[in-house]
């Protein structure tokens, strides 16, 4: 078979894998995710599926970065260039939240009794803290260029702060997400002196 065949057959069926995991976490939960299910949803048999993903962990974890990935373009997009300081800080986080809660599978990522298990699998992924960094270290960089950032806390932890933030938040319940006055000032409170120098203002 001609290699580039057999690359376009591979490609082609780890997407319907993942197309199908990203269906069962969306109904069902993360922590309720099975191969079995997986294996139905996408018409391939559980040993292929394990060919491609040895465990569950590795296969939520390929979920978790192409929705990502999608997320954070999204959140990109809708963030507008002319912000600078808290207001920066709190509309990056903000976008990033509803980008994410626009996409099922987040839903089955972070309800309860998921949302444990997602943070270990965070926590321990360097590929997801690149795909976190691809969103923060920008926003970071803008308010370290008008002398806002932190100069003791390195730029890696600050995103590592950030991402857990992100992920904290997706668990609260929607109502307080809606009331926008609320998350301004839990960002200004508590996120935003963590991350920027007090200016006294």
């Amino acid at each position: 078979m001609d290699n580039n065949l057999e690359t376009d057959v591979a490609r082609r069926t780890q997407a319907r894998i993942l197309d199908a995991a990203n269906q069962v976490i969306a109904k069902v939960g993360y922590a309720r995710l099975r191969m079995d299910a997986v294996a139905r949803g996408s018409g391939i048999t559980r040993q292929t599926i394990y060919n491609y993903f040895p465990n569950k962990a590795q296969l939520a974890v390929a979920v978790l970065l192409r929705e990502g990935s999608a997320v954070n373009d999204r959140a990109k997009q809708s963030l507008p260039g002319d912000l600078q300081g808290v207001e920066l800080l709190s509309a990056a986080i903000l976008a990033l939240v509803d980008a994410a809660r626009a996409t099922p599978i987040f839903e089955g990522m972070f309800e309860e009794g998921s949302v444990g298990y997602v943070n270990e699998l965070a926590e321990h992924q360097q590929v997801i803290a690149h795909m976190m960094h691809d969103y923060w270290a920008p926003v970071i960089d803008r308010l370290a260029a008008t002398g806002q950032v932190r100069a003791d806390v390195p730029p890696d932890r600050l995103e590592w702060w950030l991402s857990f933030v992100y992920r904290s938040l997706l668990s609260r319940p929607a109502e307080d997400l809606d009331d926008r006055a609320a998350m301004d000032r839990l960002v200004r409170e508590f996120i935003a002196p963590s991350v920027m120098v007090d200016r006294g203002s």
